[in-house]
């Protein structure tokens, strides 16, 4: 029960810093400013939520199985990739701004609920490959061990907390509907101006944190 508290609390933490996701928040202020935009906002949730899992499945269940599996065998070579993770979300994190300037939102042709599901799907898995905090989350899970029903659950309430945001953001819309053309503007700016440095230091902080464990559980396996 306590490892299982623990990994919760972890891939919880990881979700929360994959969840500002600048981009995505860009499409979903956009799609609320347009009329009667709550249909294709939930699907555009919907789209980013499911692209999001389905990837998390197929990573765990080929790449990162192939990968926990190997590294298992070999023991403290586990912690050496986590060093190396950690030293790539360092990087990451210290050269987030120039790749954000360089990321430009793409405004999808059509709103129709349909096309912005697969606009949602898209984007979801065009970023999988090269999110991260996804795939530290997902080595996570998968050194574990669950079955197939626990590894499942686990990806939904990551990828809950990676599309709450975006939920947030449509709720602040249906709360706030009179009011909303001067908001989401506001939230717009925000997000532009603060995401960026907030999502490069908890970049940044979180690679420490696991180039200091693995440096720590390396220290204590040399000991004994």
């Amino acid at each position: 029960f306590l490892i299982m508290t623990e990994l919760l609390w972890t891939i919880a933490a990881i979700a929360l810093l994959d969840s500002i996701n600048p981009n995505a928040m860009a499409v979903q202020i956009y799609l609320l400013s347009t009329p009667k935009p709550i249909a294709r906002s939930i699907a555009f949730i919907f789209g980013d939520f499911c692209a999001a899992w389905i990837a998390g499945m197929l990573i765990s269940l080929g790449l990162m199985r192939l990968i926990t599996s190997f590294f298992d065998r070999f023991g403290d070579w586990l912690y050496v990739l986590q060093f190396l993770f950690g030293v790539a979300l360092v990087v990451l994190g210290w050269n987030i701004g120039k790749l954000m300037q360089h990321s430009k939102m793409k405004q999808p042709r059509s709103l129709k609920p349909t096309s912005m599901f697969l606009f949602g799907l898209t984007m979801a898995l065009v970023e999988a490959p090269t999110a991260l905090p996804y795939l530290a989350a997902i080595e996570r899970i998968t050194r574990s061990n669950p079955n197939l029903l626990q590894l499942s659950l686990l990806l939904l309430f990551y990828d809950f907390i990676f599309v709450l945001p975006l939920i947030i953001l449509l709720v602040i819309y249906c709360a706030t509907q009179n009011r909303a053309s001067q908001i989401l503007p506001t939230i717009q700016e925000f997000v532009n101006r603060w995401f960026p440095i907030l999502f490069r230091y908890l970049l940044i902080g979180f690679g420490i944190a696991l180039i200091l464990d693995s440096i720590a559980h390396g220290f204590r396996r040399s000991l004994f």
